[in-house]
């Protein structure tokens, strides 16, 4: 499967975008890229053991992928 491509913005909206559909050399539909390595380039940081077993706690443990994402 291809990649999308990833563009960052600068401006009145900033960060960085995947491009979802190109509808013409000069038109494109852009989305916010929530993936995991988009996110940790904002300052997120892995969750502790602490965190974790806390979540665990209040919401039971987690569940393996199931593929879909």
């Amino acid at each position: 499967m291809e990649q999308p491509a990833h563009i960052k913005v600068s401006g009145a909206l900033e960060g960085e975008f995947i491009v979802i559909e190109e509808r013409s050399a000069s038109e494109f539909v852009i989305t916010r890229d929530t993936s995991w390595k988009a996110m940790l380039g904002k300052d997120e940081r892995d969750a502790t053991e602490e965190e974790i077993a806390a979540l665990e706690a209040e919401h039971g443990p987690f569940q393996p992928a199931d593929g879909e994402g």
